[in-house]
């Protein structure tokens, strides 16, 4: 694997103190949004347990104390809000206090009640259930929002987004951001040859190596088709340097082909930083597109990156 980099001579040193830009990692960022919807839900949850308690509370003393047993259908309500915040927990636990409840108090036809009480708590038990099934499927659309389904990075859209994130940081802060942006060699050719199944293989393999290779800060996404994208922290020094090393890693991976037989592939890759190669988004994309071409006419299986002065023609 080749890399192309031309230097530039950069005069005059700013004097002034950079803030750290800390990129955010999609899965982190997942991560922490399912734990604040946790903790709004947690709290919630407090309140209902204060109101549950109340209530039981209540019913004691209009059963017990007061012997208004006309009352015990108002049993029906901490089961079933229990049922909604607490799941299958909450229904068994609020049961059992409704037993020990009953069996404390006289009635003058207790099946009715013991029957109604069960229904409640079946009633609770489905509720239960499928809160929870919606609760898991809240959470894999989220996912499946942000991930490409094949490879399990992430996708163009959340890439647009952590872009204009961390673009708009840069800025701010006056720190650098650098992309890289990675395609298969020739991979026209292995899907003819070998098929689209081991196309998806290889597809994978990269986005294996890329993730295994990634500093934790680093975000990869597949940018669409063969071609894989990688935005990082830091200067472009950094980001030839992490580059070089994921084309060597991809380059000595192999792909299995079928009876046993492997197939290796290379990547090409552009390297741009963003303020001092681009000033904006759509020069950022493309310059480092310019930058990933130019390494594939010159030989491919190589990273490419210019001085910020210099501008590719296209």
């Amino acid at each position: 694997m080749t890399s192309t980099h031309e230097t530039s001579q950069i005069g005059g040193g700013r004097g002034r103190r950079h803030r750290r830009i800390a990129a955010i990692d999609p899965a982190a960022w997942l991560k922490k949004r399912v734990h604040h919807l946790d903790m709004r839900r947690n709290n919630r949850k407090l309140t209902v347990l204060a109101l549950v308690c109340f209530s039981f509370f209540f019913l004691w003393l209009s059963l017990k104390v007061f012997a208004q047993t006309d009352l015990w259908p108002l049993l029906a309500a901490p089961i079933l809000v229990s049922a909604w915040f607490f799941y299958e927990a909450g229904v068994l636990a609020t049961v059992a206090v409704t037993g020990l409840l009953l069996t404390q108090t006289s009635f003058e036809k207790s099946e009715p009640v013991t029957t109604a009480v069960f229904t409640f708590a079946a009633i609770g038990l489905g509720i239960s259930w499928a809160l929870r099934r919606q609760r898991r499927v809240h959470r894999q659309i989220l996912r499946w929002s942000l991930t490409d389904t094949l490879t399990g990075l992430y996708n163009y859209g959340y890439f647009e987004e952590a872009l204009d994130r961390e673009m708009h940081r840069a800025h701010r802060y006056g720190g650098e951001i650098t992309l890289i942006m990675f395609d298969i060699d020739h991979f026209k050719m292995f899907n003819d040859h070998f098929g689209h199944q081991t196309g998806n293989e290889a597809l994978r393999m990269v986005a294996d190596v890329i993730r295994g290779q990634k500093r934790e800060s680093d975000i990869a996404a597949r940018f669409g088709g063969e071609e894989f994208v990688l935005l990082l922290p830091g200067g472009e020094a950094g980001g030839l340097e992490i580059a070089a090393r994921l084309s060597q890693a991809i380059a000595s991976t192999p792909v299995p082909v079928g009876g046993g037989a492997t197939a290796a592939i290379t990547v090409s890759a552009g390297v741009a930083s963003y303020p001092r190669g681009a000033v904006s988004k759509q020069e950022l994309l493309d310059r480092v597109d310019q930058l990933l071409y130019q390494s594939k006419r010159n030989g491919r299986n190589r990273v490419s990156s210019a001085p910020s002065w210099r501008r590719l023609a296209v």
